[in-house]
């Protein structure tokens, strides 16, 4: 018999690898830190990286500082060697509130789910793998993603891993009608034990440990909402307006939760979801073919400039009383109006990012594309929609073209029609001469 082999085992690993459930090679820094851009504790603990090892590189060689695209204005980066400091910056509690508000809204209690066996998750984990990860995006990038890289880090975050599986019975919801019920009722039980978990998450502040996994989340959380009509068994959205505003709060609020971490995001093995967002940069010459097969109209431009002019005659000092706009004032404007002002102007501003997004992207248009304009609604826009003032319903009908380019998306078809029919219901009649046009462009008449 030849001689016993040493024991090799190490309890001498970074703490990320060990909360990760993940075997550590006590490099400095450790691999599993450096592919997931996580800064590991073997770096902040003052220990040198040693000259040539395969996992890191120069300086020199790092790749550039890209600003995150979900926002226009650009991350503070993270200080070196500060990421626990950064860690427990909290969000704005503003922003905040909206997802808080769905997560507490969300059933406490897991429902029952009639399963004898593990047969049915195999089922939609298969679907998902081969079905609803194609029908989240058009960029074969992006897929690998949805494909391979979140079930892996749902292997070891039991909660994301509930999302897949909750996304893909809704999908399973949509296609296969004569299942609806079975699925719908599987996709509520996952999601119901997902956000148990991921209340309990993020409770506390998010750290390098968990970040991206909880971005993963995150985006499932944004996609469940998008599919309200689905998982309620319905053709249409119970309430257009507040519906939309609840998914522009979620998204608001996810963001400002990760928002200490969104400069890294382009760094790691998840930049193809934000690059099938966010696809000009300073390298990109833009194609007058693309743009000849823009699904936005031709005169969108034209509709901006005056939507600007719109807001800029808009008697905000009088947002409490519904007024015509043939008595449109801006003297003698107060504080808090021109506040109002200047809010709805950053909307704007931000309509014509999104726009100009679509527009690069010709015919192949992703939802985030359309749903970045939410990144820019702070809550009293948001107020302003569910309390039906004209100015922000006028913006908000515009932005049903920006969303009509993907009606035929199974998580949002028939979206744009339905909030439009609804805010040419709530807005006040001598507003909806400012309808006229987006009208034609959504329901082509």
């Amino acid at each position: 018999m030849g001689p016993r082999r040493s024991h090799r085992k190490s309890r001498n690993g970074c703490p990320q690898c060990k909360a990760r459930k993940l075997k550590c090679d006590e490099q400095y820094p450790c691999t599993n830190c450096t592919k997931h851009a996580i800064q590991c504790s073997f770096v902040e603990r003052g220990v040198s990286t040693p000259t040539g090892t395969p996992y890191t590189r120069p300086e020199s060689l790092a790749p550039p500082y890209v600003p995150s695209p979900l926002n226009v204005e650009s991350y503070p980066a993270t200080p070196a060697g500060n990421s626990r400091a950064l860690a427990h910056e909290q969000p704005k509690a503003e922003s905040r509130s909206g997802l808080l508000q769905f997560l507490a809204d969300s059933p406490g209690e897991i429902p029952a789910l009639n399963t004898d066996d593990w047969v049915s998750d195999l089922e939609l984990m298969h679907h998902y793998c081969t079905v609803t990860c194609n029908a989240l995006t058009i960029r074969e990038d992006s897929r690998h993603i949805w494909r391979v890289v979140v079930p892996v880090e749902g292997y070891s975050n039991k909660y994301l891993m509930h999302g897949i599986l909750a996304i893909s019975a809704l999908h399973r919801a949509y296609l296969f009608p004569t299942q609806k019920e079975k699925n719908i009722k599987a996709s509520s039980y996952h999601q119901a034990a997902a956000l148990k978990e991921f209340r309990e998450l993020i409770s506390s502040p998010i750290d390098p440990s968990n970040w991206q996994p909880v971005f993963c989340f995150a985006s499932m959380i944004t996609l469940y909402i998008c599919a309200t009509r689905i998982r309620l068994g319905e053709d249409r959205w119970p309430a257009p307006i507040s519906n939309m505003v609840e998914l522009f709060s979620a998204v608001t609020g996810l963001q400002t939760i990760m928002e200490p971490w969104l400069p890294s995001l382009r760094r790691t093995q998840l930049a193809p979801i934000v690059n099938c967002v966010w696809i000009e940069d300073e390298t990109l010459i833009p194609s007058p073919g693309t743009m000849q097969q823009s699904l936005l109209p031709p005169d969108i431009h034209v509709r901006i400039s005056q939507l600007h002019q719109f807001i800029d005659d808009y008697p905000f000092s009088q947002m409490q009383q519904p007024q015509s706009h043939q008595n449109f004032s801006v003297s003698n404007e107060s504080p808090r109006a021109h506040d109002y002002r200047t809010d709805y102007k950053k909307s704007l501003k931000f309509f014509e990012h999104s726009t100009r997004q679509i527009e690069l992207a010709g015919p192949h248009v992703e939802s985030g594309m359309v749903l970045l304009w939410a990144y820019s609604l702070s809550k009293q826009f948001r107020d302003d929609m569910e309390a039906f003032h004209p100015a922000a319903l006028v913006m908000l009908g515009h932005w049903c073209v920006l969303l009509h380019t993907i009606n035929d998306s199974w998580l949002l078809k028939g979206t744009s029609l339905q909030l439009l029919e609804e805010i040419e219901i709530k807005i006040h009649p001598s507003f909806r001469e400012w309808l006229v046009w987006p009208r034609r462009w959504v329901f082509g008449k």
